[in-house]
This record gives structure tokens, sequence and C-alpha cells, in this order.
């Protein structure tokens, strides 16, 4: 797929628009395929990763997958902002591949920074790792999100299949060669680190590589400038709300089962564990790809206030996202019993049934907070990353204290309300920011965007209701 000399960015948008559907779901697909990957290696291969390393290893590896997908949001937000950046962005000139190498460079800098730190934290606290294994760790927590931002980059650039691509490929040769090597060569965590980075390295290689060449603007010069590290500075002082922002996410999203655990009991974190996967997984695999499918045109369109292309993305976006997110969550809600003992079967302490009676108090506000993707990609457009920031932050503290005391009562169940009505407030605050960031604006997108959401969710409730009248009528 190249580029073609195109007079800007939003061109490249309308020639995406007036794409054959065939190519749109192609597109779509490949986001949905890389997203099942991540899926597929962690149902197939983790319990395989268990049986070979025994309980001792694998509950460091468990640790390093832990702190692995927390770091790839705490990456000082050059992932979104990059994305948000380069999307808003015409082809013309360097400012694309300016932006990208910056955000490359702020990481460099930062993971240079943690090896003394590192260091000194091995010999201090004797961690159960040798230092060439940390030092192993931390090559593949940069590597992985150097490779991230390149994903970022590349879906800035409707390059969707080229995402995909990579990343479906790249998750699975790395989970399937860690697999094989500790078959053939050694059942041990320097294997397992060896072999995760080595693939890491060959995949973020790869993304690089594509990146350089699809950021490339074929009616410019040579971009053979360098970065300073001063402007680099800059740039990651200007996304320090955005790491704000996905710190007081990662911990609100983490640490309610750290206080379950630890002021209830770790039986009491098994069945709320698990309904809190049930949820989740479903709604990001099939939301999340929506999202990242229209959000760079929504930005596109907000950066230089085209409002014909705003009203021609939103339409599309809010729909499918809605009947995404609400359709496979009724029917997971109405099923969740049957599911739930098909899923567990007849686990000792009727975990079966807790699941089921969680999942039944989580689904309706998680369902809400996946909704929640349309008004934030409306303020990633914006850039209004300071209220992301506050209101992320001040809804962590309330959740966490509340989700502390609820603890303390020893009600699991309590603590699932809150945690529904922390995704269900979430989205309400972000939409109520987007309509009153439009309020002295002639269109208001976010406004018409609630009032779409709203009618097909009612909808969707009359449906529902009308086909239950039937069956009992019938």
């Amino acid at each position: 797929m190249s580029l073609k000399p195109v007079a800007s960015v939003g061109n490249e948008g309308k020639e995406i628009g007036g794409a054959s559907k065939r190519r749109r779901l192609l597109e779509i697909a490949m986001l949905y395929a890389s997203k099942t990957g991540a899926i597929l290696v962690g149902v197939l291969l983790l319990p395989q990763f268990n049986r070979l390393l025994g309980a001792d290893q694998f509950g460091i590896v468990a640790l390093i997958l832990s702190f692995q997908a927390l770091l790839l949001v705490l990456d000082l937000g050059m992932s979104t902002m990059a994305g948000r950046d380069i999307a808003a962005m015409d082809i013309h000139g360097p400012q694309a591949l300016r932006t990208w190498r910056m955000a490359e460079t702020v990481i460099c800098v930062l993971y240079a920074a943690l090896i003394p730190f590192a260091t000194v934290a091995w010999w201090l606290l004797s961690l159960p790792v040798s230092l060439p294994e940390l030092l192993g760790i931390l090559v593949l927590f940069w590597a992985l999100t150097m490779q991230n931002i390149g994903q970022s980059a590349l879906l800035a650039r409707h390059h969707f299949i080229d995402a995909g691509s990579l990343q479906l490929v790249g998750v699975l040769v790395r989970g399937l060669v860690t697999w094989l090597a500790l078959l053939t060569v050694e059942a041990s965590l320097s294997v397992f680190i060896a072999s995760q980075v080595i693939c890491a390295l060959l995949q973020f290689g790869a993304t690089h590589i594509w990146c350089r060449g699809r950021l490339k603007s074929l009616t410019s010069p040579s971009l053979s400038f360098k970065i300073k590290l001063q402007g680099s500075l800059a740039y990651a002082l200007k996304g320090r709300s955005l790491m704000l922002f996905g710190l007081a996410g990662a911990a609100v999203m983490q640490l309610d089962k750290v206080l379950i655990s630890a002021l209830i009991s770790p039986a009491a974190l098994a069945p709320y564990f698990l309904a809190s996967l049930l949820c989740l997984t479903p709604l990001s695999v099939l939301a999340g790809p929506v999202a990242q499918f229209f959000q760079p045109r929504v930005i596109r369109a907000l950066a230089i206030d085209d409002k014909a292309d705003m009203v021609q993305a939103m339409g599309p976006f809010v729909t499918v996202l809605t009947l995404v997110a609400m359709i496979p969550t009724t029917a997971l809600w109405l099923l969740r019993e049957p599911l739930s003992a098909a899923w567990l079967g007849t686990l000792a302490g009727g975990q079966a049934e807790l699941v089921a009676h969680y999942t039944g108090i989580l689904l309706p506000g998680i369902a809400l907070g996946a909704l929640g993707f349309i008004p934030y990609v409306i303020l990633i457009g914006r850039q209004d990353y300071r209220f992301q920031a506050c209101m992320s932050s001040v809804l962590t503290i309330a959740t966490l204290t509340a989700t502390a005391a609820a603890a303390l009562l020893r009600s699991v169940e309590v603590i699932c309300w809150i945690y529904a009505a922390y995704h269900g407030l979430s989205t309400l605050l972000s939409w109520a920011r987007c309509i009153y960031l439009e309020r002295n604006q002639t269109y208001r997108h976010a406004a018409s965007a609630a009032a779409r959401t709203a009618v097909l969710i009612l909808l969707l409730g009359a449906l529902m209701v009308l086909g239950r009248f039937s069956n009992n009528y019938l």
C-alpha cells in the first residue's frame, strides 16, 4: 500500500471515505484480528507457559506481563499524543515523521534513565531475577512501547491493514516462538525473557521500517534532520497530563483486585476477577477496533474544522460503536447465568453463581463505559488533556476510597456497584465536557452524537421488550 501525493490528509480522508465497502470491511477485520491474536495467546499459550515453567517461575512471568500492560499505558502519553498530532497533520513536509521521531526519542531517554534505577533496585531489594534478566525485561518493555507508538502513527495515517497485520503477526510469533523455545531449549525464565526480547525487537524493527516509509511525504525533500533533545523534552512535557490520565486509569483498573485480596481474601477475589474479565474482554475486543478505525478521521475533521466531514464521520462511528457495544452486552446480560455455568463448570464454593451475580451488576456500567470511546475521541481531537487528567484522578481517588471502605465491610457486591458507577460516570462526565466545549458553536457534534446514541439505545430496548412480550404471548 503506497502513499499517493495528495493535497492533504483531509483529501486522503475523503479518498478513504469513498473507498469500497470491501476495503473498509477488510480494514476493520484486520483491526479485529489484531485484537484476537492477544486473546488466542492468553487463552491457549499462557496455560502452557504455566505448565512448563512451574508455579514459582510462572508467577514471575505473570508479574512481567502485568507490568508490561501497565507500562504500555504509562508511556508519558506519547502513543496517544503522537497519534492525535499525526492524524491532524498534512502529509506535506516532515512534520509527521518529526513527531513520530520525537515520541520515540522521549521513550528512549525514559528507558535509558530507568536502567540505573533498575540496577540499584535489583541490588537493594534482592529481586527474584538476575541482573541480565532484569535488563532484558527493560529492553522488552522498551521495544513494545516503541512498537506501540509506531502502531499509533500507522493508525493515524489510516494504514489499518499494515498496523493490524504487524500487530497480529508480532503477537502470534512472539507467543509461538516463546512456547517452542521453552519446549526445545529449556523451560526457564531466562529462555522466556530472551525469546520475548528477540521477537519484540523484530516486531519493533518491522514497525519502524513501515513507519519510515508511510510517514515520509513524496512531495517533500529528504528528511535527514536530527531531532534535538530540547524539542523532545518539550514534547514530553506536553504529554504530562496524558501521563497522569494513564496512571489514574491503570490504578483504578488494577488496585481494586489488590484491595479485595488484602482486605477480604484471595478466595473472594476469584469470582470478582472472573466477572470483570467476562464483562471487559468482549467489549474491549469489539469496541476498541471501531474507535481505532474512526478516530483518525474525526481528529482530522476537528483539526481543520471540516464540519461536513465531521458529520459524515460521526454518524457511522456513533451508530456502529453503539450497536457493537449494546447488542453483545444485552445478550451477555440475559445469558449470564448459563454462560457462567458453561464457562466455569462446577467450581467449588458456587463461584459460577457469584460470577453471574457480579456480572449482572458490573455489565450495565461497563457497557456505558464502552460508549465513552465517543467523547474520548472528541476530547483527544480537541487536545483537552488537562480535563481528562483531572477527571480521571478525582474519579480514581473516589472510587478506590469507596472500594477500600467496602472491602473493610467485606462486601464484594458493593464494590461491583462502585465500579459500575465509575464506568458510567466517567462516560457521562466526558460527554458533558464535550457538550460544554461546543456551547458557543453553531453545530454541536457531541450533543448530536449523544442524541443519536440515546435513540439507538431506546430502539434496542424497545425491540428487546417487544421480543420478550411476543415470546410470552406466543
